[in-house]
C-alpha cells in the first residue's frame, strides 16, 4: 500500500470514529416571541397579570406594544399577538384601520393570535363603530347589549374533557355567521352558567349552551378566543394560567387544525 493510500485509510478511519462519538450538543428550545397589545380599552388588571404569568414562564419572551407599534408593523418577526380584556371597541378604535390590518395580515401569514374578553370581541364580525379586525366568522348574539355581571362560570368541553371554573367579566356570546372567505369557528366549550343583567338589556337564557372558548383558523394562522378570561381569579375561584399558556402553544403551531378538533388538543386531557 502506497503512502498516500496508507494516509487516506487513517482519515476516513477517524472520520467514522468522530461520527460513531455520542454528540455532546444540546439543542435550546426556540423562545416563543409574544406581543401583548396595550392601549387606552385595555384593562390594566387583565393585561398586568397576562404580562406577570408571560415573564414568569420559561419559553415565552413578551413585549408590550401599543397602537403606533403595530401601525409600523413590528408584528413582523413576532410569534403570538394576545388582546386581552377591556373594551373591545376601544381598542380597535385606537389600533385605526392601519393597525387592524396589520394583525390580520400577521396572522394571515402564519401568526398566532389569543383574545380574551375584549380580545375576542374584537375578532369577531360587527358594524364599522365597533372598530373589529373581523377576521373570524362569528359575531356577539346580543349586538350592543354586553353587559351581565362578573362570575365565575364552568364552561364544559364538548368532548367529554374536565370542566374548569373560569372568570367570566361580559365575555361576548359567541355566535356563527357566515362570512365570504372565512372558515367556521370550532366550538372548544360551552357556558353552562347564566349571568346577564335585565336592567342593561341582557336577558335569561340567552347564555347557556353558546361558545365559552372557540379556536379558527386566518390564512394560514390559528386562533383561540376566551369569552371568560382565564388568567384573572375572583374572590372563589383560582386562576387558570396553563389553559392560556396552552393556548399560546396551540396557535403558535401553523399547521391546519385537525379534522376532529376539540378541547383535548388545545389544553390536553
Amino acid at each position: 500500500m502506497t503512502r498516500l493510500a496508507v494516509f487516506v485509510a487513517l482519515v476516513l478511519l477517524g472520520v467514522a470514529a468522530a461520527g460513531a462519538q455520542p454528540s455532546t450538543r444540546t439543542t435550546t428550545p426556540r423562545t416563543t416571541r409574544v406581543v401583548l397589545f396595550r392601549s387606552p380599552g385595555v384593562a390594566p388588571d387583565a393585561s398586568d397579570a397576562t404580562e406577570a404569568l408571560l415573564r414568569a414562564t420559561p419559553g415565552f419572551s413578551v413585549s408590550v406594544f401599543g397602537p403606533a407599534d403595530v401601525q409600523r408593523g413590528r408584528l413582523d418577526g413576532m410569534d403570538i399577538v394576545v388582546f386581552t380584556g377591556g373594551r373591545g371597541s376601544i381598542q380597535g378604535r385606537y389600533l385605526g384601520e392601519r393597525g387592524r390590518a396589520q394583525v390580520r395580515e400577521f396572522v394571515r401569514v402564519g401568526g398566532g393570535y389569543v383574545g380574551i374578553c375584549a380580545g375576542a370581541y374584537l375578532a369577531l364580525q360587527g358594524e364599522p363603530e365597533f372598530h373589529k379586525i373581523a377576521f373570524v366568522a362569528g359575531r356577539h348574539a346580543t349586538g350592543d347589549a354586553w353587559r351581565r355581571g362578573v362570575a365565575t362560570t364552568w364552561v364544559e368541553p364538548l368532548d367529554g374533557s374536565p370542566r374548569a371554573p373560569l372568570h367570566y367579566a361580559n365575555g361576548p356570546i359567541l355566535a356563527p355567521e357566515a362570512v365570504e372567505g372565512l372558515d367556521a369557528f370550532v366550538p372548544l366549550a360551552v357556558f353552562r352558567a347564566d349571568v346577564y343583567s335585565e336592567r342593561h338589556g341582557t336577558r335569561a337564557g340567552e347564555m347557556p349552551g353558546t361558545p365559552a372558548v372557540v379556536a379558527a383558523r386566518y390564512g394560514r394562522g390559528r386562533l383561540v378566543l376566551f369569552s371568560p378570561n382565564p388568567v384573572l381569579e375572583g374572590p372563589d375561584e383560582p386562576a387558570q394560567p396553563q389553559l392560556f399558556l396552552s393556548a399560546l402553544r396551540f396557535v403558535r403551531d401553523p399547521a391546519p387544525l385537525p379534522r376532529d378538533l376539540g378541547w383535548r388538543h388545545v389544553f390536553g386531557e
